[in-house]
Parts: structure tokens; C-alpha cells; sequence
């Protein structure tokens, strides 16, 4: 599992030269310092979320799909008996 500390190093690491907010219209602010490792870090938690949904998602499915089997049924199975969602 990856930590908060190495999600953000690698996030840094995807944006080495700071950050910048605003458009081609209007131009572009560099971020502080301070700006930049707390929008980082909210990156961060948001993508460690993800993973961690994704990763109960995938045992979920996992679960399921066992218990399928369990009962000498598969995901088609399901479909012909218009039960699958996807």
C-alpha cells in the first residue's frame, strides 16, 4: 500500500516546476511554496481515496464472483437470467 508521504513525492516528482493557476487569457500565476505542497497533498489524498475505493471494489467483486462459483454459476449465467448489470 502506498503511503501519503510517497503519493506526494510522486505527484511532485509528475510536477517537478511548481504549479500555476489561471489561463492564456488572463495569464498565469505561479503558486507559493506553501500553495503547492497543500494542493499536492489534497492531490494526494484524493488519489490514495481512489485507490482505496477501487481496491474494496475489486475485493467486492472478487467476493462475488467466488460465491458464484460456489454455486456453480458464472457471470453469464446471471445475464441469461437478466440479473447482470454489465
Amino acid at each position: 500500500m502506498i503511503t501519503l508521504t510517497e503519493m506526494i513525492e510522486m505527484i511532485k516528482a509528475e510536477n517537478p516546476n511548481g504549479l500555476r493557476i489561471g489561463d492564456d487569457d488572463s495569464g498565469y500565476t505561479q503558486l507559493t511554496d506553501d500553495e503547492y505542497n497543500k494542493t499536492i497533498e489534497q492531490w494526494a489524498k484524493s488519489r490514495l481515496e481512489r485507490l482505496e475505493q477501487e481496491t474494496v471494489l475489486a475485493s467486492k467483486r472478487a467476493a462475488a464472483l467466488a460465491k458464484l462459483e460456489a454455486l456453480g454459476l458464472n457471470v453469464d449465467d446471471l445475464k441469461a437470467l437478466g440479473l447482470g448489470g454489465n
